[in-house]
């Protein structure tokens, strides 16, 4: 923009800006990159400006930054933090900080309280000794099996607390995983054929990532790994041992490469049932064997298990950057649509070395804490607040608690559960005689139906209503999340885009939220039934989700149960229930009750006010991720270098807490020596104390040298050194750790589950494809000196220009007569063309790559494509003369 008053506001307080970062979750990069370039470049043409699709340009000399040519950076969050650990980024950006605006989107993922940090590692093998292994497994063995701590074993270990302390731990993480939706299926088991729902197309691809599955920690990789989304590696290394123990026949090919390394001794030992030949050289595969010979179970599960150490990688070095690093040093703006955020300071409070209160980042009128003890009138003008337009939601909450039983017979049991625990309070007839459905969208928030296709759902709505109920089922595509209609008579899956939408629109019209069943898994992409759900609306006067059934059973987190509800987006108009676990008395409205709205229902303020009181806490993570970022702002650093690399190495070998104390007076001095961090400190833990509901810490005002203290003990419980003290800081390290009702953090920066494949852009005609076969496949390629200057240029991008080259070979060829002839058009594709998903594989032959062999001449290239387009149409004209005589 050239406009100046929208610049004043754009500055935030601070200079001038003239350059923009646009920050979005990594599926939505592509989209916000089209929507970059259809809008930004149409604003101001008399300005030179760039628009960047990757923030790594940066590392280029030819990018530089200034008032001379405005710059736009469209980037994942993750990408950005990436970004800021290369030390040449480092230093173009960090002198002109000032003149960057930051947009977030979806800024509450951003700030997220579990994905906050990003790090940057080089890893290395681990170095550990038979004995070692010996005793990691001896230990997960016996809190997988409910025994005592295995003292026989490992009480002969250089260093036998630690692994006492780890036994705990391990039973701690399994007691954990038991819960049904949160379960090691949900959180670890993303590779599991038999505990996800995916498409059969899938499964190798399942199987590659899992074979990865080395107990190697989040930390330790560039990326989030699939399989391992946890910092915490003595966790992981827990869940592969359960993972060995449920599902060892994931590890058939790792075991076929690895059974002739069994020795003669540890199968005298452990396997001698088996014959020795054949274990070692034969060709059962590990299920067989152990389905055969169930007694061998142990003896596989313990040599797999030790080849798993022993390839588990750990942390070499490590740099990392967190969002609020972000946030701190740069001018920010962020959108959300569920305003539940902790409260920073803004780099502008942080320029001008405030030290009076930090104004809050949102508005927070509508936040109600548990410890205010609201009257109800008072909290229901609160939510109202919250609401927005939605102000007139009809909900009914409903017992889950049926699901525990129903669990156990089958997910799709389960489904027809709940069609009959609705239809109890619904007119099933219709005047047609016709059996209607008491709902059409459910949305399975806590990902209940993890094993059933949408196959599975279409045979049970049948079996329910029948084939004259519902006649389609709107779902996701498992693969790329792209919008699908499944059609329930034929069984037809087709895409649901706005021209078969207008097609039921003219089949059925109004009716037509009568006839579609919406069925939203727990990924709950947004999808093109968004955008229909309004134009639906306006043209009939209803709302196209009619009732919508949110499956949230031990889902706490109130945001995430208004974000499912939200999918619909005529929420005044649909009616909800919602399924909770744990709902009794008056609260549970199973028996009949007629909805109600949704801020007068008293399971409603319970589940608001907690969820603002967690939100408001953070967790561990969060508060030690602030500290490393206050630690970064003294030290004029955007990233942090962790000297505490390998945390369960040091605990092992007893060299953590000399490490620890190190970090403590590190933190700590920041505080005594730069007064700006210590302020920010001391009002953060004063906001978020004061709204706690233990008296002992809302009444309590926090010193300086309290506030030292305390972040001496949150170093110490960060890395699980800390002994219950006795005193108030056991109840501040209880508070801080948000939901964990123990002392002992479990998973520190535990990341919810990401889908193998990135969400891709809904549109038709999205252009991807499949691995074609080698002999199909066409690799083309230009050396030139320096690539990005070379783009720089049009007449210099020789790779533009080759994917631009039409092929001499028609691809299609229409004949048709006109005027008493017959003639023949040829269509000619491009060579971009043949890189799409409309190809096909066969057309590319040994004669189209002969054609494409001079494609790195262009001009020499179009007269020989001319001269063979004008040939073909010569011989046409003889043929058309020979067929005429």
């Amino acid at each position: 923009s050239s406009n100046v008053e929208a610049h004043q506001y754009l500055a935030r307080g601070g200079k001038k800006k003239d350059v923009l970062v646009i920050l979005v979750p990594e599926h939505l990069v592509p989209d916000a990159c089209s929507q970059v370039y259809r809008h930004c470049l149409n604003l101001n043409f008399r300005q030179k400006y760039k628009v960047y699709d990757d923030i790594l340009a940066l590392l280029h000399d030819h990018v530089k930054l200034g008032p001379d040519c405005k710059t736009i950076f469209v980037t994942s969050f993750n990408q950005f933090k990436k970004a800021l650990t290369y030390d040449p980024i480092c230093r173009k950006v960090r002198p002109h900080r000032e003149q960057i605006l930051v947009v977030c989107d979806e800024v509450d993922d951003f700030l997220d309280r579990d994905k906050l940090v990003f790090n940057i590692c080089c890893n290395k093998s681990n170095s550990f000794d038979q004995p070692t292994m010996d005793y990691y497994h001896e230990t997960s063995y016996a809190a997988y099996h409910g025994k005592a701590y295995p003292s026989d074993a490992c009480d002969s270990s250089p260093n036998p607390s630690y692994w006492k302390e780890l036994h705990t731990k391990f039973v701690a993480i399994f007691h954990e995983i038991q819960d049904a939706s949160k379960s090691l299926n949900k959180s670890f088991g993303i590779f599991n054929e038999k505990t996800l729902r995916h498409c059969t197309t899938s499964i190798s691809h399942d199987i590659e990532g899992y074979k990865a599955l080395i107990a190697r920690p989040y930390e330790s990789v560039n990326r989030a790994m699939p399989g391992s989304y946890y910092s915490d590696v003595e966790r992981t290394i827990f869940l592969t041992f359960v993972i060995l123990s449920e599902d060892i026949a994931k590890y058939n090919e790792l075991f076929q490469g690895e059974r002739k390394f069994i020795t003669f001794e540890y199968w005298k030992e452990y396997l001698a049932e088996l014959d020795y030949d054949e274990l070692v050289y034969g060709h059962d595969s590990l299920a067989e064997i152990t389905e055969k010979h169930p007694h061998t179970l142990g003896g596989l599960i313990k040599f797999l298990y030790v080849i798993i150490l022993k390839r588990m990688e750990v942390r070499d070095k490590s740099k990392s950057v967190n969002s609020v690093d972000i946030i701190f040093n740069f001018d920010c703006i962020g959108f959300t649509g569920t305003p539940f955020l902790d409260n920073y300071p803004t780099s502008d409070y942080i320029r001008h070395q405030r030290e009076d209160d930090i104004p809050p980042c949102i508005d927070r009128s509508f936040y109600a804490y548990t410890n205010e003890d609201l009257p109800q009138n008072e909290f229901e003008n609160r939510f109202y607040r919250f609401q927005g337009q939605n102000d007139n939601v009809k909900v009914k909450y409903l017992s889950s608690d049926f699901m525990n039983d129903s669990l156990k017979r089958g997910e799709m049991e389960t489904l027809e559960a709940i069609f009959t625990q609705e239809s109890s309070s619904h007119d099933v007839m219709s005047i047609d005689e016709v059996k209607t459905a008491p709902f059409n969208v459910i949305v399975d928030l806590c990902g209940i139906f993890k094993l059933s296709t949408i196959y599975d759902v279409r045979s049970s709505i049948l079996k329910q209503f029948g084939a004259d109920c519902f006649h389609y089922i709107y779902h996701i595509d498992q693969i790329d999340g792209s919008d699908r209609v499944l059609c329930i008579k034929t069984q037809n899956d087709v895409a649901f885009d706005e021209e078969f939408y207008k097609y039921l629109c003219r089949t059925y019209g109004a009716n037509l939220r009568d006839k579609i069943f919406f069925f939203v898994d727990n990924r709950n992409y947004i999808g093109k039934d968004v955008p229909y759900q309004l134009v639906f609306q306006k043209h009939f006067s209803l709302p196209l989700f009619v009732k919508s059934v949110v499956v949230a059973h031990d889902v706490e987190d109130f945001s995430k149960i208004w974000q499912a509800m939200g999918r619909s987006r005529t929420m005044n108009d649909t009616t909800f229930s919602i399924y909770k676990s744990s709902i009794s008395g008056d609260m549970n409205g199973e028996h009949g009750s007629e909805p109600i709205d949704i801020k007068k229902h008293p399971l409603t303020k319970l589940l608001y006010t907690r969820n603002c009181d967690c939100k408001m806490a953070g967790n561990l993570s969060s508060i030690f991720q602030t500290l490393i970022a206050l630690y970064n702002l003294s030290k004029n650093s955007f990233y942090y270098s962790d000297e505490i690399v390998n945390t369960f190495i040091e605990k092992m070998e007893k060299t953590i807490m000399k490490k620890v104390g190190r970090l403590e007076e590190k933190l700590a001095a920041v505080l005594t020596d730069h007064i700006v961090p210590a302020r920010i400190l001391q009002h953060i833990f004063g906001d978020k104390f004061g709204r706690s509901s233990n008296k002992a810490i809302a009444e309590n005002s926090l010193s300086v040298d309290m506030v030292n203290e305390l972040v001496r003990q949150i170093v110490r419980q960060k890395f699980e050194q800390r002994l219950p003290s006795g005193d108030i800081y056991d109840d501040y390290i209880r508070f801080l750790s948000g939901e964990q009702v123990s002392l002992m953090e479990i998973s520190y920066t535990k990341q919810q589950q990401k889908q193998k494949q990135k969400q891709k852009a809904k549109s038709q005609d999205n252009d991807t494809m499949d691995m074609f076969d080698k002999r199909h496949q066409l690799p083309l390629g230009k050396k030139v000196e320096d690539y990005f200057a070379s783009t720089i240029r049009m007449e210099d991008d020789v790779v533009k220009k080759m994917l631009g080259l039409p092929v001499s070979i028609p691809i299609f060829m229409l004949h048709y007569s006109g005027g008493g002839r017959q003639n023949v058009i040829n269509v000619y594709p491009t060579v971009q063309f043949m890189y799409s998903h409309h190809i096909n594989p066969r057309y590319i032959t040994e004669d189209v790559r002969s054609v494409l062999g001079g494609a790195s001449d262009p001009s020499r290239y179009y007269e020989d494509f001319l001269a063979t387009a004008a040939a073909e149409s010569k011989m046409e004209e003889i043929g058309r003369k020979a067929d005429s005589e």
